[in-house]
């Protein structure tokens, strides 16, 4: 069958001098580069869609480059940010700190992929459904009685006669994936973690994890269009793990009026909501480019919010610059809107270090960038948890930022 594009108001073709603009002005909207920033993780999380949490690093850094004051990444571990998000497997089946709502919807959206898997690694187990059932209801009841526990705990106190250790964790990951249990990392510091389970319906008793699959991807399609776009399919369904079929049907369930623009990006249309475009034509006219130098995360997902487009950033990098091996997207720089090099944190001195792509900054941009690695560096040992830091840190106090010699990519 033929496949039906979306359905679009207007069609509108940018240069790269206005595609860039709007870039940045996305970017803006997120907290990246902008004096507007946001003053809490719930806040961040929303506009963002979700902090990618598959490495411990990335949530803290993912906040520190969108909040008004290091502060607010020191406040992700606080029980008032638990209350209001909420770790959950989800896009491509990797963790993501979402507000509840989007939660809901990440789960209910994605829930018939990782069931599956999950349910495949139960059969490859030799398990029956009957063990994993009974395993699962022990799991409820444990967690109802203690509350949270760390999944040594509920092994040490579930594994015993035919209920064996696989059996308890892939019961425990099995009711994880279909909501009846939720994840916390309950370490205090962004290089630890201290993983713990607790019951959903207890730890957050107005999260919907019953979303219909339908209604969940309508609206976790609309929440990407609305922070991401314009975006192309292939790169929505690349974030989401969705099928294009699911993503077009969800679309046309919307009924938001979309507009298709080309960009030099892709040759590919990208999609965007008409409100959103229009806004962007009402505020951005008179908006400089934006010139402070922004220390991205590991994973950070403005990065990871796109696969077919990513020029957008990387204007004519290799993508290897940004991203390793097996897809990661590295802990990046970015300067007005493009990425010019890594950095990465030195465990021995407890310092940012930068790698600079040659040709890309000028000196001003190289001081401008040494300065945000500063403050980086400040707030990253503030959240680190290290027993010999005390010792260490009158060195590193020297060495705040270390520019690393540019590489050409």
């Amino acid at each position: 069958m033929r496949e039906v594009p979306p359905a679009v108001m207007a069609t509108h073709r940018l240069d790269s001098q206005e595609a860039g603009r709007l870039w940045q002005w996305l970017l803006r909207r997120q907290g990246v580069g902008s004096a507007d920033r946001y003053a809490t993780v719930a806040e961040i999380a929303e506009a963002a869609l979700g902090l990618h949490a598959a490495r411990l690093s990335s949530p803290f850094a993912t906040v520190l480059a969108r909040a008004r004051t290091p502060e607010v990444a020191l406040r992700l571990w606080h029980p008032a940010t638990h209350q209001l998000v909420t770790t959950v497997r989800c896009m491509r089946k990797t963790l993501h700190t979402l507000p509840l709502d989007l939660a809901a919807a990440a789960h209910g959206a994605t829930l018939h992929y990782r069931e599956r898997d999950a349910l495949r690694q139960v059969r490859n187990a030799g398990l029956s459904t009957q063990l994993v059932a009974r395993t699962t209801a022990a799991v409820q009841a444990l967690l109802a009685e203690h509350g949270r526990l760390a999944p040594r705990h509920i092994e040490e106190r579930l594994a015993t006669g035919v209920t064996t250790v696989v059996a308890v964790r892939l019961a425990l990951k099995l009711g994880w994936e279909r909501g009846l249990f939720t994840y916390r990392n309950r370490s205090s510091s962004w290089n630890r973690e201290l993983r713990t389970f607790a019951l959903t319906a207890a730890a957050h008793p107005d999260l919907d994890m019953n979303l219909d699959r339908a209604t969940a991807t309508e609206r976790l399609v609309a929440a990407y269009f609305d922070r991401y776009g314009p975006a192309s399919l292939r790169d929505v369904t690349w974030w989401s793990g969705l099928s294009r079929t699911g993503v077009l049907a969800a679309l046309d369930r919307i009924g938001q009026p979309l507009i298709a623009l080309h960009t030099p990006w892709s040759p590919a249309p990208l999609y965007m909501f008409c409100n959103r475009f229009k806004e962007f034509e009402q505020v951005s006219a008179g908006e400089p480019p934006t010139a402070e130098p922004v220390l991205l995360a590991h994973e950070d997902v403005a990065l990871k919010a796109y696969a077919e487009t990513r020029t957008r950033y990387l204007g004519m990098l290799d993508q290897r610059v940004a991203f390793n091996q097996i897809g990661e997207a590295l802990p990046t720089i970015v300067l007005a809107g493009r990425v010019v090099g890594t950095w990465s944190w030195d465990t021995r001195i407890r310092a940012v270090g930068l790698t600079l792509v040659r040709g890309h900054t000028s000196p001003a941009d190289r001081a401008g960038i040494r300065r945000a690695a500063q403050c980086v560096t400040a707030a990253l040992r503030q959240g680190y948890d290290d027993d010999s830091r005390a010792t260490r840190h009158s060195y590193a106090d020297r060495q705040p930022a270390r520019l690393v010699a540019s590489t050409t990519p």
